[in-house]
């Protein structure tokens, strides 16, 4: 069995998770449904580790976490259940509006790995999901 810390704060997508799981990576992030978007957006949160993520006709998400400790930090909620929702072909979360989503799963070697202290140049933790790299 692989031990886990539990992650203290949540965390926003492309920054790399401590503990290992199923995520929900929100970005392209936008104020307004209505927001005219002339470049990318911002990134939006990463929620999770969670044990299923279900749609249901494009008009919610239920989020499914893998403790209660895990929704209290990433959605503020008692229920392991969450649910999303969808506006204009957009996830609505915490005020905020974005346009892509992405279910991954980060493997205990993908972790964030503890610092050290023995390095002239400390190891870089950045993580970016999507490369071939």
């Amino acid at each position: 069995m692989i031990k886990t810390e539990k992650a203290s704060t949540r965390l926003q997508y492309g920054q790399r998770l401590s503990v290992p799981g199923m995520y929900l990576g929100l970005f392209h992030g936008r104020n307004s449904s209505k927001e005219s978007m002339d470049n990318w957006g911002f990134a939006g949160p990463v929620l999770g580790p969670l044990r299923y993520c279900h749609t249901t006709y494009m008009a919610h998400l239920r989020l499914h976490f893998v403790s209660g400790e895990d929704a209290m930090i990433c959605c503020h909620s008692t229920s392991l259940d969450v649910d999303l929702a969808v506006v204009q072909d957009l996830i609505e979360f915490e005020g905020a509006f974005y346009g892509d989503w992405t279910l991954f799963f980060v493997a205990p070697e993908e972790c964030k790995r503890p610092d050290d202290g023995f390095r002239h140049k400390p190891r870089s933790n950045l993580y970016q999901w999507h490369c071939d790299t």
